[in-house]
């Protein structure tokens, strides 16, 4: 079984529309606002399942990235399988 970044964290580059693009760790996520409505680019959250649940600190976000080895480990690849090839 794999397992499982329920927490992650980040710094907010952009909002828009009630949603965040947060930078973790180099990867761009897209966060719904539906909780924290203040944040501005530039603040760091913490974001479960999607949703922006609380602005922290630069050290308590990457407190919370060192707890979850998940998204460092494994880095999504755009493939597709057509007819067993895979592109």
């Amino acid at each position: 079984m794999m397992p499982m970044a329920l927490m992650l964290a980040g710094r907010v580059l952009e909002v828009r529309e009630g949603k965040a693009i947060v930078d973790v760790d180099g990867q761009l996520k897209e966060a719904r606002l539906d909780f924290l409505r203040d944040v501005r680019p530039g603040d760091y959250v913490r974001i479960y399942y999607g949703i922006v649940l609380e602005r922290v600190d630069k050290s308590e976000a990457e407190e919370t990235l060192a707890r979850c080895s998940y998204h460092r480990s494994r880095r999504l690849e755009p493939t597709f399988m057509v007819s067993n090839r895979r592109f």
